[in-house]
């Protein structure tokens, strides 16, 4: 770890603090990737044949957060589309910093996509997304996907992304109910070392164009009391100067987070544009 013994302090904290649903629906399992076994939360549809798959990746600003504070959006996916959910449990920092997430969930896509018989997937109907820092991992891993050549995805989903883990905290936009910047600044030392941080495959709005183009279909999701959200929409654009088919929507009066918290304002309508976009591209 490079975090301070302080910070690291505030991180387990920060776990602590975490609750998770009383209810899971998603069933446990484990899936072999380079650092050993992911544990995931799988949501498998009655269909009888091999369903389209979608990779979910939690949020927790890299260093918390369980696939079980979306089981409610993941669930729905499943019911209300027949779509499989794996939802995945990746490795967290300052244990393990940047790009162990990434390479986690790039290991369990892969071999899900290997072995699509024994999951009971489509392997040609796969799509990611995730939620703030998970939304980051999802575009790195969509980005990879057409690098590597190793499977391809059909659209990748992008909930308040932070895409800009290098610029300080307290020279991006705030309001009232944003991410304070002190928290945004525990994210960024504990996730990676700072002379690193301006990495494509750290920070997603530093790609160059070249490397955007033949990406997947992408939904970017912002909200307007959120520090990130300024991020969010200039890496959209960049993903529309780069060809790649975009649809994106900055949501009103809500703050970072509110799409996984079904109580809260707007949250049913974002998990609606979530589940359209991937009856869209997955089962149109």
């Amino acid at each position: 770890m490079f975090c301070s013994e302080e910070v690291y302090q505030n991180v387990l904290k920060m776990r602590e603090n975490g609750r998770d649903p009383e209810v899971v629906h998603g069933k446990e399992g484990y899936i072999p990737t380079r650092a050993g076994k992911a544990r995931v939360l799988i949501y498998t549809p009655d269909l009888g044949i091999p369903a389209p798959v979608y990779f979910n990746v939690h949020g927790g600003g890299f260093i918390a957060g369980r696939p079980e504070g979306d089981d409610y959006f993941c669930d729905l996916v499943c019911r209300q589309l027949g779509i499989k959910v794996i939802n995945i449990d990746y490795r967290l920092a300052p244990e393990y910093p940047c790009p162990s997430d990434k390479e986690d969930v790039y290991d369990v896509i892969k071999y899900v996509h290997d072995h699509a018989d024994k999951y009971g997937i489509d392997p040609d109907r796969m799509a990611v997304g995730g939620h703030s820092a998970g939304a980051n991992i999802s575009a790195v891993v969509a980005k990879w996907a057409v690098q590597k050549g190793e499977f391809s995805l059909r659209c990748q989903i992008l909930d308040y992304p932070p895409m800009d883990v290098q610029t300080n905290p307290y020279q991006k936009f705030y309001t009232e109910g944003a991410i304070p910047p002190f928290i945004a600044d525990i994210f960024n030392d504990c996730y990676v070392e700072h002379a690193k941080a301006g990495d494509p495959d750290c920070s997603p709005i530093y790609t160059p164009e070249e490397d955007l183009k033949g990406q997947c279909p992408a939904v970017v999701i912002t909200c307007e009391i959120d520090s990130l959200r300024d991020e969010g929409e200039e890496y959209a654009l960049k993903l529309m100067k780069a060809g790649v088919e975009v649809t994106a929507k900055r949501f009103l009066g809500v703050p970072h987070g509110f799409s996984m918290n079904p109580e809260a304002p707007q949250a049913l309508d974002s998990m609606q544009m979530m589940a359209d976009a991937l009856r869209k591209y997955l089962l149109g």
